[in-house]
């Protein structure tokens, strides 16, 4: 299971990079500290945080940044 540590260390690097390859995801986060990279994103993906795409993670962000509603 991934520590509240570990989850902080990937929210602030997925808010940095955005959309990143999964295999540079990965090492990135071991570099970071985070112990468990793969389960720390499976948690995130949980949370919504992140989505997973086409060999890459990017982040999620919230409707009304994506597309501004046409009335």
């Amino acid at each position: 299971m991934s520590s509240q540590d570990d989850i902080n260390i990937a929210i602030k690097y997925f808010k940095n990079v955005i959309s990143v390859g999964e295999i540079l995801a990965v090492r990135e986060l071991k570099a970071l500290g985070v112990k468990e990279p793969e389960t720390t994103i499976a948690k995130l993906i949980e949370m919504g945080i992140i989505e997973k795409g086409e060999g890459c993670y990017n982040l999620v962000r919230k409707r009304s940044e994506a597309s501004p509603d046409k009335k």
